[in-house]
């Protein structure tokens, strides 16, 4: 009976709750948030199911390739804590596991109902983000996802104001909403280590090296504060009410012009070397997150005649090393070969020899959301992924043509 207990106990600790439809996606919050949804639906938050990410699952397909004892399940269910916290497995048991090797349809049906579960493809949603009652990351451990989180009843949505008022939902102010804290981005976004214990990212270890004395996710990744609504529900005869509100779009390369605004390019050259400065006022690296990300400063010399003589560039970014010394993805890895990223709040410079008979030069800085071996490798191929995001471009020209 004792072992019964346990085994029920084991079963329902290892099940989050079941998502009401009325929840599942945002559709049902855009009548009243209609300006917020659609922000939302811009971001890279609206996109964290592998069914709507190529690199992520490429990644996740890349993976069990190179590591036969992963089951691509099981890279999913461990990746959702982050990726779609509101998973209804909170982990696999070796029973399942071996399970689904051995190809039992009725282990596969059920993880396949789990991981593709309509409130997963909506990805990081309202019912994440704003059902969160309470934080308890412990980073010492690094990001926790779900289980560094208390949800609260699904009917309950938390949020910056005391004062706010729907006929949908029950609302609650909570400070981890109110405050420019970034702690419920560090939540996800703080560190994580990959299975051989080394530190794949740590974007929220970047920030807090800092002191704390910086402007936090927010500010940067939505907006400041600026007027306009919440929502736009209102009591009969009222109007909708005025707030201090943020953007909902996430800025990312993609939507927004972050680099350009958070970082400073500078040129100057004598007879023999072109400098370009960098600085990066961002309280983390750059770039951060993924570890396959990198910025390129790309330098091409030109002659009188607008002839290229020659190419350089220098990349930001980090390698991986496996147990046998080869290149690999950072999930894979057991070495951090090299980091050439450019840490928060500093500068550095970048010299390039003049090459003789050069009149001009072009540059351009550009990021890239994975480098382009591994996007090969991985088999990548959103062209969303593959873009060069260029954020500065300049051209140069000498005082003197080298003799």
């Amino acid at each position: 009976m004792r072992w019964m207990i346990w085994g029920i106990f084991l079963a329902v600790s290892m099940c989050a709750e079941e998502i009401d439809p009325k929840w599942q996606t945002n559709e049902n919050c855009e009548a009243c948030h209609a300006n917020i949804s659609g922000s939302w639906e811009t971001s890279r938050h609206s996109n964290s199911h592998y069914s709507k990410n190529d690199l992520y699952k490429k990644t996740i397909d890349y993976m069990v390739t190179q590591k036969p004892t992963l089951i691509a399940d099981e890279v999913k269910v461990e990746c959702a804590k982050c990726h779609n916290p509101r998973i209804t497995k909170k982990s696999m048991n070796t029973e399942d596991k071996i399970m689904l090797t051995m190809g039992d349809d009725e282990k596969t049906k059920d993880y396949t109902k789990t991981l593709d579960a309509l409130h997963m493809k909506n990805g990081i949603n309202c019912i994440v983000c704003h059902n969160v009652d309470q934080i308890h990351l412990d980073k010492s451990k690094g990001s926790g996802g779900l289980n560094s989180v208390t949800f609260g009843p699904q009917g309950t949505m938390f949020g910056p104001f005391a004062d706010a008022v729907s006929p949908y939902h029950k609302t609650q102010q909570r400070p981890h909403y109110e405050q420019d804290s970034p702690d419920l981005c560090f939540v996800c976004h703080y560190s994580a280590n990959n299975h051989n214990g080394l530190e794949v990212y740590a974007t929220g270890k970047e920030y807090d090296s800092l002191g704390g004395n910086v402007q936090g996710c927010k500010g940067c990744h939505m907006s400041d504060k600026e007027s306009g609504f919440a929502s736009n529900y209102a009591s009969l005869g009222d109007k909708p009410k005025a707030r201090m509100v943020r953007k909902h779009r996430f800025t990312s390369v993609d939507n927004s012009n972050i680099l350009s605004r958070y970082t400073e390019v500078t040129a100057k050259n004598d007879d023999k070397q072109l400098d370009i400065a960098v600085k990066n006022n961002s309280p983390h690296k750059i770039p951060t997150g993924y570890g396959l990300r990198e910025i390129v400063i790309e330098v091409k010399f030109l002659d009188s005649n607008e002839k290229l003589i020659e190419e350089k560039r220098v990349t930001l970014g980090s390698a991986w090393k496996d147990q046998n010394g080869k290149n690999t993805i950072p999930y894979l890895a057991t070495t951090l070969a090299s980091d050439t990223r450019l840490d928060g709040m500093s500068s550095k410079t970048y010299s390039f020899e003049i090459p003789k008979g050069a009149k001009y030069a072009k540059y351009e800085i550009y990021y890239k959301l994975v480098n382009d071996e591994f996007a090969k490798a991985m088999g990548v191929s959103d062209a969303f992924f593959l873009k060069k995001y260029i954020f500065t471009e300049a051209r140069v020209v000498f005082d003197l043509v080298k003799k």
